[in-house]
């Protein structure tokens, strides 16, 4: 299929950062590869790389493209694979999440049990950077973790899964009707994401392109925590939209957009070398899930 391959050379794209190194890793020459980028920006209907520079970049639009594309080949593939390897499946797994994507993790591991009653599968919590070490170690099989390092061996395989975006969490308790996420945090003590995290520095970033001084009180390692400090009123914080946690329907919560775009985090799947036969069928089971939400 043509449009597979297109998104496949896009990834390729961003992956190694360049038209010329996405068309070594393709076979392909770098006239073509362009020239698949340009069917792609117009099949988008916007431009999807920043060309004002020697060397490509992708732009927003492009950023934001490859979580969905990564799903659509990653789709693909289970479609392709998936028959030769899943009639009997069995064994047993052990898989890591972040507390954040446990819940999606366990939800669609009980389905996959269900499909396959022999299959075992152990689940454990961690932060990402531990997962991820512990995914290459061989101590587990993968991980659904925040991306930090790309998969860059033939023994890994990184599959982004979703994104979320930065937002303003505030009490329900103390915003007015016409007060936005800049009033907010130019009013109310502030609580930091842990400025040495990932997360953290791109909180930085976004207040600096927002000109805000905050008022901080607090700086905490812990979404969980920082949503519990918010709903107690001890201030505002700038956080990642959770996807599967569902703050619109929480009554001492306000979620806001903020006024300028940012950093988006990418929740994904990566899978170590010891037991892919059964990891992919894992990641195709997660993937599937997030096309049917």
């Amino acid at each position: 299929m043509s449009e597979i391959r297109t998104l496949r050379t896009f990834l390729a794209v961003e992956k190694y950062g360049s038209l010329a190194a996405a068309a070594d890793r393709m076979a392909l020459t770098q006239a073509a590869v362009g020239q698949q980028m340009r069917t792609l920006e117009e099949e988008c209907r916007r431009p999807l790389f920043d060309r004002s520079r020697r060397m490509i970049r992708l732009n927003e639009a492009g950023r934001a493209l490859v979580v969905h594309a990564s799903r659509v080949v990653a789709a693909y593939d289970s479609l392709i694979l998936g028959a030769d390897t899943t009639d009997n499946l069995a064994g047993s797994i052990t898989v890591g999440a972040t507390g954040s994507a446990m819940g999606f993790l366990s939800n669609n591991v009980i389905a996959l049990k269900a499909r396959y009653p022999e299959l075992n599968v152990r689940l454990v919590f961690g932060d990402s950077a531990d997962l991820l070490r512990r995914v290459r170690s061989g101590e587990i099989d993968g991980a659904l973790a925040v991306e930090m390092v790309r998969a860059d061996t033939t023994s890994e395989r990184w599959t982004p899964l979703y994104d979320e975006p930065l937002v303003l969490l505030a009490s329900a308790l103390i915003r007015s009707a016409d007060e936005d996420s800049l009033a907010l945090l130019q009013a109310q003590p502030f609580i930091r994401f842990e400025r040495r995290s990932l997360t953290g520095a791109n909180v930085e970033r976004v207040l600096r392109r927002m000109h805000v001084k905050t008022n901080d009180v607090l700086e905490v390692n812990s979404i969980a925590a920082i949503i519990e400090l918010v709903r107690q009123n001890v201030g505002v914080s700038i956080v990642p939209q959770l996807r599967h946690v569902q703050w619109s329907k929480d009554t001492l919560l306000d979620v806001l957009p903020l006024p300028v775009p940012g950093w988006r985090r990418v929740i994904g799947i990566l899978e170590g070398h010891r037991q892919p036969h059964i990891t992919s069928v894992l990641r195709a089971q997660l993937v599937q899930a997030l096309i049917q939400a």
